[in-house]
């Protein structure tokens, strides 16, 4: 099998489940050598125990692909442990190919609410507020850590940033949750900004968009709550990073909003069962 990325040094932030899993395992098939963070080592996570995943169920399925896989238990909260991170890259590698920004605590309260799907779309003055530190705090903020600390590798590297974010950022109809969109639009406008620093160091840094993903937290939806007629797994968004890496002319992209789906028809590759998904921003774009 082909290994585009084989000798890639990636890191992809909050890999114990969910998208941030399937991104480790698409850059794993592509031969890369990944570091996984998360707060779950083995067993399951005591904040969203529902939805299982740990960073060892990640690791093990990344090297069944072919990859190499590093687990690295780190709140990303704390920028002290991000840091020895980013230190600990530097003495093992030199460099960093590929960073992914995907830790999200924004979706943690969710599991602890009755009735999530109500929550989720009340009006914001209804809501916890503790869900705005969830999305700028454990997301947005910790994105913008993430890359400040590991920005000399990517330099050494001429490596891709890409943040992973979500339609709602480019939402202008609707009402869409508050802070969601203002922490995905943070996102947005974060990989535009740090384009413009690092386009200079050949660093490329992009936003991400997936359609529906079918996380572990998405399946645990009640009956009908979703149509996945149209949706991809969490590995289909991993392919997608894995081709923009691959790719010797991504700094041609940097800055740009991309979308997996419309990556899949470029590139050439596939969801996990051989599908190609199609690509919804047409639907947000009108207000969907």
């Amino acid at each position: 099998m082909d290994r585009p990325l084989a000798g890639r040094v990636a890191l992809v932030t909050g890999g114990s489940r969910g998208v941030g899993r399937g991104v480790a395992l698409g850059l794993g098939e592509a031969g890369a050598t990944v570091y996984v963070t998360g707060r779950t080592l083995r067993g399951r996570s005591a904040d969203v125990p529902q939805v299982g995943g740990s960073l060892e169920d990640t690791v093990a399925d990344l090297e069944r692909l072919g990859g190499v896989g590093v687990p690295v238990v780190c709140d990303h909260r704390d920028d002290a442990q991000v840091r020895a991170l980013a230190e600990r890259l530097g003495h093992e590698h030199g460099q960093l190919d590929v960073l992914v920004n995907n830790v999200w605590g924004g979706y943690e309260g969710l599991h602890a609410w009755d009735n999530r799907g109500q929550t989720w779309n009340a009006p914001f003055w209804e809501q916890p507020l503790t869900l705005w530190d969830d999305m700028f705090t454990a997301g947005v903020r910790a994105h913008y850590v993430a890359s400040a600390v590991c920005a000399p590798l990517l330099i050494a590297a001429g490596g891709l940033v890409v943040n992973i974010s979500f339609f709602a950022g480019q939402r202008h109809r609707g009402q869409e949750n508050v802070p969601y969109f203002l922490a995905k639009n943070a996102d947005d406008q974060m990989a535009r900004a740090l384009a413009n620093h690092l386009r200079p160091h050949g660093v490329t840094a992009v936003s991400l968009y997936p359609g529906l993903v079918r996380t572990e937290g998405v399946l645990l939806a009640p009956e009908g709550a979703f149509d996945f007629s149209n949706s991809e797994s969490p590995q289909f968004l991993g392919r997608a990073v894995a081709a923009l890496a691959g790719d010797p002319q991504h700094l041609s992209r940097t800055g740009q909003v991309l979308v997996a789906a419309e990556l899949a028809q470029e590139y050439g590759f596939t969801d996990v069962d051989g599908s190609v998904p199609r690509s919804v921003r047409a639907e947000y774009e009108n207000g969907g």
